[in-house]
């Protein structure tokens, strides 16, 4: 749903622009062009149609790129309301966010919008730890909040426990191989050696960030309780990656490891405080990809690999960012973190808001959340075919050891 909402809409209002002389988005919000994939071939001056302008810039391989950024934005939400929505009432959200809330979110960002020349330095967001990660962060959170928690969660929460840590670890793995495809994939091309080295710099961040964020959930929890808490070492992980997504192309390895560090301790405190909250969050979505969301576009300026906070890089990579004869320009390190945070508060007010105007209104049809007899059952049972997926009622244990 959320790749046909792509499709239809969601490219059009993210990418379809137009830009001005300067290169930004005309109306600095929303693109205008492009619906339904209108205008993505074009003909060269023999009157054939052609898939590009300029050899090697074909929006196909544009669309195709963002639509992962697009989907993985609205399969984040669904960790959020899992075991109490019903399916057909959240492919309606899906088409929402993936369709409306993140295209604009994109608009305003790596579609060159406002926020691409706000406090006159612009956001710095490498690969999606706000445009991304926070919007479906905070969007999960609207949604549990609104959806409120699963029957007998927080009365009996040992019959919450996740039924196969092997499918979380084959998870996260699988996770992790992707996160080389969203940051190292995000230089856009690697056509000199500065493109190059730049996608090896990332590679390093998010591996370091990655192997770190691990690490540092699993000694926390393993000082909590004095257990190996391998579900907290997998979202460890997770964290750790989406505090690097945004900084990963401007901050060095040594800072990498630092950035994920903190991301892992934010990570435990955001899951801590929402379960105080009575806040169902089954997976920790929120907290991963919303809490660790806002820290990594922090970082972006705070870690950024200029002289102090004297130098500011940013988009520039291994350059600093320059005026208009070339030379280092200086005090940007407070414009910097103006402009973090302006990208941190626009996503929250933007997307939070409306993905709990969407799931309000979706909760006042009736047909947002299961009824409590699917809730008993299951949704397996009740829903999906095969229906003994996973039952484990105590009459279906032959086989299982039992």
């Amino acid at each position: 749903v959320g790749t046909i909402a792509w499709y239809l809409i969601g490219w059009a209002l993210a990418y379809g622009g137009p830009l001005d002389d300067d290169g930004y988005l005309e109306n600095g919000f929303i693109g205008t062009k492009q619906f339904a994939a209108g205008g993505f071939m074009t003909n060269d001056e023999n009157g054939n149609q052609v898939p590009y302008e300029e050899v090697g810039q074909s929006l196909m391989l544009g669309w195709f790129f963002q639509w992962a950024f697009c989907t993985a934005a609205a399969t984040i939400v669904s960790g959020g309301v899992a075991e109490r929505v019903q399916s057909p009432t959240y492919a309606c959200y899906s088409f929402v966010m993936a369709g409306f809330i993140y295209p604009v979110v994109v608009a305003w960002t790596w579609g060159y919008g406002w926020l691409a020349k706000v406090a006159d330095v612009g956001y710095m967001d490498f690969a999606g730890s706000g445009i991304v990660h926070l919007t479906g962060g905070i969007s999960a959170l609207a949604g549990a909040i609104v959806l409120g928690p699963r029957k007998g969660r927080f009365e009996f929460p040992d019959q919450f426990q996740a039924h196969s840590l092997p499918l979380v670890v084959l998870g996260t793995l699988s996770l992790w191989f992707g996160w080389y495809g969203f940051n190292c994939g995000s230089t856009l091309a690697m056509s000199d050696a500065a493109t190059g080295a730049m996608a090896a710099q990332v590679a390093m961040n998010t591996t370091l960030a990655a192997a770190t964020g691990g690490l540092t959930v699993f000694i926390l929890r393993y000082a909590q309780t004095k257990l190996y808490d391998v579900g907290g070492l997998c979202n460890g992980i997770l964290a750790g990656l989406v505090s690097i997504t945004a900084p990963c192309g401007n901050v060095e390895c040594g800072s990498a490891v630092a950035i994920a560090a903190i991301g892992g301790i934010i990570y435990v405190a955001s899951s801590t405080m929402q379960k105080k909250l009575r806040i169902d969050d089954p997976v920790d979505a929120s907290s991963v990809h919303g809490a660790c969301g806002i820290w990594g576009v922090l970082a972006a300026a705070l870690f950024d690999w200029g002289k102090g906070f004297d130098h500011y890089h940013g988009w520039s990579g291994f350059s600093c960012m320059t005026d208009d004869e070339g030379n280092c320009q200086t005090g940007l390190g407070g414009s910097a973190l103006g402009a973090q945070i302006a990208l941190i508060l626009a996503v929250i007010v933007w997307a939070g808001s409306l993905s709990g105007i969407t799931f309000f209104a979706l909760m006042k049809t009736g047909q947002l959340r299961v009824d409590k007899e699917t809730e008993d059952k299951g949704m397996d049972v009740a829903h999906h075919s095969p229906s003994k997926a996973y039952s484990m009622d105590e009459s279906n244990t032959v086989g299982t050891g039992y």
